[in-house]
């Protein structure tokens, strides 16, 4: 049977604006099994997982993470915890240990994901990476993720290895192995292990492996394909050199797997600026695979719609 990684990479899907739409982004250490759906069917303690279930539609993504140097333990003991905000020219990370995660219950997942990060631990200046390998979402994750984050372990400094772990889904197992990196919230897929080795090293100096980035989770499909274009185009290796994007004409929003785009949906114009004033105009247009595609493993294909840019003109300011 056809693994969905193999199956997207044959149809041509490309890897930019396929980045899952996050303005923030709460990472729980979790030892043990995730299950399927990593809240609900872990080991959490109900309230929290009840209350960490309501950041749908909130700009907040919840993940669950472990570390290979830290094998699971019974009885209660100290756990990670980050948030982040992944916005560009605003992006920030805390992290703190914690003995109980009910100081997570007054968390106000609205406003995190507007920005405002609640009073907790310290902020984190290094950023941190996590790779999936969420078994039970998809075996793509389980297979290649897991044989990624080990080849990523045996490479590392122990200094380092403190800054990779291993996480829940993330979202597009199709581009496995795929990779988060907080607070800039880059993510990154089909990676190997020189590439995900440059993941790192790049992060550590705010930026990003243009090869491998599917986009910045804090834009929605269109916007992080004309972040790409423009980066790729302009030699811009920040990620964080572009501090605003907007929507100029047409309409940016997610489009479903197996949805076929509306006409508003099809086309959109949007202006990039960087921070030392430039500013671009980009044309984007999404266009379906050529054909039908495994979204997971062990499902039925189904129709993709990939966003590309059709032409990039410079500006001379916002209008």
């Amino acid at each position: 049977m056809t693994s969905c990684s193999l199956d997207a990479l044959a149809a041509h899907e490309p890897l930019a604006g396929t980045a899952p739409y996050a303005t923030a982004w709460i990472v729980i250490e979790q030892p043990g099994p995730w299950g399927r759906d990593a809240l609900a069917d872990s080991h959490l303690d109900r309230p929290v997982a009840e209350h960490l279930a309501g950041h749908k539609g909130t700009g907040v993504s919840v993940l669950l993470a472990r570390h290979p140097d830290r094998p699971e333990r019974s009885g209660p003991t100290d756990r990670h915890v980050w948030v982040a905000r992944s916005a560009p020219g605003g992006m920030r990370l805390r992290h703190g240990v914690v003995t109980s995660l009910d100081d997570l219950l007054a968390w106000d997942l609205s406003a995190i994901g507007a920005g405002r990060l609640p009073a907790f631990g310290a902020a984190v200046a290094e950023p941190i990476t996590f790779i999936c390998t969420h078994s039970g979402r998809d075996r793509c994750c389980a297979v290649s993720g897991r044989a990624l984050i080990t080849s990523v372990m045996d490479r590392l400094e122990p200094a380092v290895r403190t800054n990779v772990w291993e996480c829940s889904h993330i979202g597009g197992h199709r581009f496995a192995p795929v990779s988060l990196t907080l607070p800039d919230g880059a993510v990154h897929g089909r990676l190997d292990l020189d590439s995900a080795l440059g993941v790192r090293r790049r992060a550590e100096e705010n930026g990003v492996v243009l090869e491998h980035l599917r986009g910045r989770s804090s834009l929605l499909p269109p916007l992080q394909v004309a972040a790409i274009e423009v980066m790729r185009r302009m030699g811009i290796e920040h990620i964080d050199a572009l501090d605003v994007l907007r929507v100029v004409d047409g309409v940016a929003r997610p489009v479903m797997a197996g949805a076929v785009p509306s006409d508003t949906d099809r086309q959109v114009e949007a202006e990039v600026r960087h921070v030392d004033g430039r500013s671009w105009r980009v044309s984007l247009v999404a266009r379906a695979l050529e054909r039908e595609r495994l979204e997971s493993c062990g499902k039925e294909p189904v129709p993709g719609i990939a966003w590309s840019c059709v032409s990039l003109e410079p500006t001379t300011g916002w209008r």
